[in-house]
């Protein structure tokens, strides 16, 4: 006679219950830790692309000639009105001198001056892009003016996309005593600082980078 039984509805009841219970919690820590290590990931992403962005930011404007007001070069595939240096748009125009293949200055005969290119810093929905405008002017220059995504081709590459997740960067112009200017053509050194941001999970993920470099050629 065997005494081998099966489960009770209550016991299966229990059991399932129970079973649930654990499950409901494997997938809480489980996700906890996904959003833990998605938000970490995201705080280093944003780290890098604000180091990159100050980093080349501080290599142009240290060889600078100059911080622009306006775009002297032509740029057709910018703003009808033209670009203009101004903080709350997060755009700055820096003019760089113009080099050849020796990485010599080009010199403007006329006036003793190196020639410039102009590099335009902008944000557009969050990313933040450098272009680059070719003095054409320039004998043997080797800059390559960039262009937008859509505009792309042989001849035109893109321009540099530092990020995806700016929220502003803003600037503040010094001069050469040391004290804050709103005239950029007077800055002898920038302040710069870049916000980052990205909503993960329904959390906003923020960081800030900044710096302050002095234009060399000034």
């Amino acid at each position: 006679m065997s005494h081998n039984r099966g489960f009770t509805i209550t016991e299966l009841l229990v059991a399932i219950a129970v079973s649930t219970i654990m499950v409901g919690v494997l997938f809480t820590v489980t996700f906890r830790y996904y959003v833990a290590t998605v938000k970490a990931e995201v705080t280093t992403q944003m780290a890098l692309e604000s180091h990159s962005l100050l980093t080349q930011l501080t290599e142009d404007i240290r060889l600078a000639n100059a911080i622009a007001e306006t775009n002297l070069i032509t740029d057709p595939n910018g703003p009808p009105e033209g670009w203009e240096t101004n903080d709350p748009s997060n755009i700055i125009i820096v003019e760089s001198p113009a080099t050849d293949s020796n990485r010599d200055l080009i010199y403007d005969q006329l006036t003793g001056y190196p020639y410039a290119n102009e590099f335009i810093y902008f944000t557009q929905d969050n990313l933040m892009y450098k272009r680059v405008l070719k003095n054409d002017s320039a004998p043997n220059n080797t800059a390559v003016t960039t262009c937008p995504e859509a505009m792309v081709s042989p001849t035109c590459p893109g321009d540099r996309l530092f990020s995806s997740n700016t929220a502003n960067l803003t600037f503040t112009f010094y001069d050469a005593t040391d004290t804050q200017t709103t005239d950029a053509s007077q800055a002898r050194s920038v302040a710069f600082s870049v916000n980052m941001a990205k909503e993960v999970y329904g959390q906003t993920i923020e960081l800030s980078n900044s710096t302050r470099v002095t234009l060399r050629n000034q």
